[in-house]
């Protein structure tokens, strides 16, 4: 088991072979698609940024992140709803008393796509996973 932080809250996720079974249950859909949307996300960010920088060798950092960011506006939707569907099924595989999805997402103030929750529940589902 492992805990993980968001908007200050912690809470415990598991992972073990009812997972695939409740995510499918929970949101209509195998918790694979979901991992499969969070590695389609990072690998057409990291072509973006290659492509950027060797069209654009001269931008700095930040601008090629900017750039980055603006292309990557059209995959976020699908990311942000794969990994908090991801983050919520490993919640309630450790903590079946949890309060639902929805009030779950609602409890959440501040999301930041580069929030550390969602690169630690991204490599721990991946881990379990793959």
């Amino acid at each position: 088991m492992k805990q993980i932080a968001i908007d200050g809250n912690k809470y415990d996720i598991e992972c073990n072979a009812f997972t695939y079974i409740l995510h499918k249950r929970l949101f209509n859909r195998g918790i694979m698609q979901d991992i499969h949307v969070l590695q389609n996300y990072i690998l057409t960010q990291t072509v973006k940024a290659n492509e950027i920088k060797t069209k654009l060798p001269k931008l700095s950092e930040a601008e090629i992140n900017n750039q980055v960011a603006n292309f990557m506006n059209e995959y976020i939707d699908d990311f942000i709803e794969a990994i908090t569907r991801i983050a919520y099924t490993l919640m309630y595989t450790a903590n079946e008393k949890l309060v639902g999805y929805e009030e779950f997402l609602r409890s959440i103030k501040n999301f930041k796509i580069d929030d550390d929750w969602i690169v630690e529940v991204t490599e721990f589902a991946v881990d379990c996973f793959c």
